[in-house]
């Protein structure tokens, strides 16, 4: 009888010759419960690609017998660990588990898939998989990584830790973590059973095997409360990787009703130039009348202010939101601009998205065209006098002309 072989040990068989990491390298593994699948559903569709993309939503149990599992969704597993019997929180374990789930479910496939990586997020989790995909190209799949990102609220972080990365906004582990894992973390699990929630408890366990967290700031926790648009005009320089928590939000652009439709937008507009997507570009207009400084985040919106603002203050997202926990206004893991509403001249005018188009010229450079259009039922009327400001309820609409942005160019980008 031969020696069993691990699958960290077959997907080594064929690597001599390193090629880029592609969606086929890929396990996704989408924390969820029979109770909270429905209400989620609408995200997942937005992003997840059947035929293109492997992985699994992972429930606690079936759900209804007369219901029928649509195809638009990852394929659904029932978790086999009875959690009960370790203590503390069952769900808690159960959700840390998925890492585990999801390699053992690749281990029982046929065939012989080579799977670099494990992207493990919850049931609200929307992911932006070609930046995924540009992300995991700066890292060697075959050294021992834990990537993602902390919480936006410094309540949260000091709360839970600086270390873990949120589950919420999704994380990813390469093969030979989820393999270590695989056969230490039941023993793990009810070692750290007093532990809060199944973020402290898988980052306690991959801390076991001295691995730390990498830090990429597109993972999107959104421990926040109302309105993100502030975040989104001014992201970091770093892809867009997920957003979370957007069922507890206002809509992210007032041209559309729900949230599910203003999140289908910006994935729509995303597909043109995936690297690019909320990419901060500051601009100044200076000529007679007019004193414009111009914040354009592609593909959402375009911020145009009637005096000078230095791209320092531009780049600090505007506090349009509230802390997660107690709704405070900061502090924050980073930078904000305070919104006052007595400044009237501190406050831009706001275009929208409206459409996108790609096109492709003479030499082969593929570009894209934005149109944003002013949002007309906030801030319009204003108190500010400054000529530059009345020149500026002139514009309608704003046009954005880009070239489409090389994903390897984030290669040169170092995470935090």
């Amino acid at each position: 009888m031969s020696a069993p072989v691990h699958l960290r040990d077959r997907l080594s068989l064929d690597s001599t010759v390193p090629f880029a990491t592609d969606l086929s390298h890929i396990v996704f593994g989408i924390s969820s419960s029979a109770e909270t699948w429905d209400r989620e559903r609408p995200y997942n569709e937005l992003w997840w690609r059947p035929g293109e993309m492997h992985g699994y939503v992972w429930l606690d149990e079936d759900p209804p017998a007369d219901s029928t599992w649509p195809s638009t969704c990852p394929p659904y597993r029932v978790s086999t660990f009875n959690a009960s019997t370790i203590g503390g929180s069952p769900s808690a374990a159960r959700i840390a588990r998925t890492i585990v789930e999801s390699y053992k479910a690749v281990m029982a496939e046929p065939g012989s898939r080579e799977i670099r990586w494990f992207v493990i997020g919850d049931d609200s989790t929307v992911l932006f998989p070609e930046n995924v995909v540009a992300v995991l190209n700066k890292y060697d799949h075959e050294e021992m990584y834990y990537i993602g990102s902390i919480s936006e609220s410094v309540e949260q972080t000091v709360r839970h830790s600086y270390s873990i990365a949120y589950g919420g906004a999704g994380f990813v582990v390469s093969q030979s973590v989820a393999a270590e894992l695989a056969l230490m973390m039941d023993g793990c699990l009810e070692r750290y059973a007093n532990l809060y929630g199944s973020d402290e408890r898988v980052q306690s366990c991959i801390s076991e095997l001295g691995v730390i967290l990498t830090i990429e700031p597109g993972f999107h926790q959104v421990d926040l409360h109302d309105d993100i648009y502030g975040l989104l005009a001014a992201h970091p320089v770093a892809p867009l990787l997920s957003l979370n928590h957007l069922r507890h939000l206002k809509p992210i652009s007032p041209h559309w009703e729900t949230q599910v439709e203003a999140v289908k937008s910006l994935i729509e507009v995303s597909k043109h130039d995936p690297s690019r997507t909320l990419q901060q570009a500051i601009c100044y207009e200076h000529r007679p009348g007019v004193n414009w400084s111009v914040s354009v985040s592609w593909g959402y919106s375009v911020e145009v202010y009637p005096q000078h603002v230095s791209s320092k203050e531009l780049a600090k997202p505007l506090m349009t939101f509230r802390t997660w926990r107690t709704r405070s206004p900061g502090p924050f893991t980073f930078n904000v601009r305070p919104v006052d509403p007595n400044r009237a001249c501190d406050l831009p005018l706001i275009f929208f998205l409206d459409q996108a188009k790609s096109e492709t010229g003479r030499n082969g450079i593929i570009r894209t065209i934005t149109e944003y259009s002013r949002n007309m039922t906030d801030n319009v009327i204003s108190s500010c006098k400054l000529q530059s400001y009345i020149k500026a309820l002139e514009l309608e609409t704003v046009t954005v002309y880009a070239t489409k942005m090389d994903p390897d160019d984030w290669k040169r980008v170092n995470s935090l």
